[in-house]
C-alpha cells in the first residue's frame, strides 16, 4: 500500500510542471508566473515528502530528510524542462499569430 502511495505522490509530482505551464498557456491571466513558481515549488516540495515520509523504511536511511531539505529543489529543477518546452510552444504561437495578422 505505501507504495502504491508513493508512485501516485511521484505521479503528480511529475505532472505537476505540465499542468501548470497548461493553465498558463490556455489562460495566462489565471496563471501569472509568481502562481507558476510558487505552486509548483509549494506541491511539488509537498509530493516529494510525502512520497518519502510514505515510503520510509528503517533500512531506507534519512530519503525523508533529503526530502524535506531539498524537495523545492527537485521541484524547480523538474521544472526548468517543462519552462523550455513551454518557450518553444509560446515561440510556435506567436509566429503562428503573426503569420494570419
Amino acid at each position: 500500500m505505501n507504495a502504491a502511495v508513493s508512485a501516485v505522490c511521484l505521479a503528480l509530482f511529475a505532472v505537476l510542471p505540465l499542468a501548470v505551464l497548461g493553465v498558463r498557456f490556455v489562460r495566462p491571466r489565471w496563471m501569472p508566473w509568481w502562481a507558476v513558481f510558487s505552486t509548483t515549488i509549494g506541491l511539488g516540495w509537498g509530493l516529494a515528502v510525502a512520497s518519502a515520509l510514505v515510503n520510509d523504511s528503517p533500512e531506507s536511511g534519512a530519503g525523508h530528510m533529503g526530502a524535506l531539505f531539498l524537495g523545492w529543489a527537485l521541484a524547480l529543477l523538474w521544472l526548468v524542462p517543462w519552462l523550455l518546452a513551454y518557450a518553444i510552444l509560446q515561440g510556435v504561437r506567436r509566429r503562428l499569430a503573426a503569420r494570419q495578422a
